[in-house]
């Protein structure tokens, strides 16, 4: 069984000026385990399909189609169904660190209570686990740094806290959307270096949602193209960047053809 199968994904969003197709008729499917790389130019819909799957559209958009998560549609799910997926079994890492975290509350703080309501563990053991994690995530003195608000620490350090944030409940599926685009060049590396060591070191399967198609050839087994809210092209890495076959994938790779 597939861990994660889209079917016929579309997702509409209702505007003032009318309706807006974002994703049109989506497929998609993903191995437990495996990496795939979802990329195209921003408005392509990418980020909208993984929402989607997360259950975090806004309130103006609709979904319809297919999303079988271990089997389960979770299109046809209650909100308290969700969120008993969100975080424990699936989990994503945003673009912007400073949206996705609570600049009152302390890192330390934000990441203890992620094991505290989804672990259910005590306070004292929330806290050695989340220390823990901010390590495996190479924060330099974590014991130190759990106590920082977000804005006391770089653009690097608050991804790496929302990758911790992603990685304490131990989820199959592990979705980063641009973790790298807000990032200057040398942090980029080194977050891409930290997403192929967890790959390396868990078994989890991972979505990187990128504008950037050399960037996924680090990372990701394969890769699907899309564009204008539909995927134009799939194939193994590999194979992709050598013999791409659509002209939009053959500009996205740029000057390595």
């Amino acid at each position: 069984m597939s861990l994660l199968d889209i079917h016929n994904l579309q997702v509409r969003f209702n505007t003032p000026e009318g309706q807006v197709e974002a994703v049109r008729g989506v497929d998609l499917q993903l191995e437990p385990g495996a990496t795939l790389a979802v990329v195209g130019e921003s408005g392509a819909g990418k980020s909208q399909v993984f929402h989607a799957v997360m259950g975090l559209l806004p309130r103006n958009a609709n979904a319809s189609g297919q999303v079988f998560f271990t089997g389960t549609d979770l299109l046809n799910q209650p909100a308290k169904t969700l969120n008993q997926y969100r975080g424990k079994r699936m989990a994503m890492i945003f673009q912007d660190p400073m949206t996705a975290l609570n600049p009152l509350l302390t890192i330390g703080r934000q990441l203890s209570e992620v094991l505290e309501v989804h672990q259910g563990m005590g306070a004292k053991t929330a806290r050695n686990q989340a220390i823990a994690m901010l390590e495996q995530v190479r924060i330099p003195d974590a014991a130190r740094r759990f106590h920082n608000y977000p804005h006391e620490m770089s653009g690097g350090m608050r991804q790496r806290v929302m990758i911790a944030m992603a990685l304490l409940c131990e989820p199959q599926l592990l979705i980063a959307d641009e973790p790298t685009t807000a990032l200057d060049v040398t942090v980029q590396s080194d977050i891409m270096a930290l997403l192929r060591d967890i790959r390396a070191s868990r078994e989890m399967a991972i979505v990187l949602i990128t504008h950037d198609l050399p960037l996924a050839g680090g990372l990701c087994d394969r890769v699907a193209v899309m564009r204008h809210g539909q995927v134009i092209e799939t194939g193994v890495t590999e194979s992709l960047f050598h013999q791409p076959q659509h002209p939009y994938t053959r500009e996205l790779l740029g000057a390595r053809h």
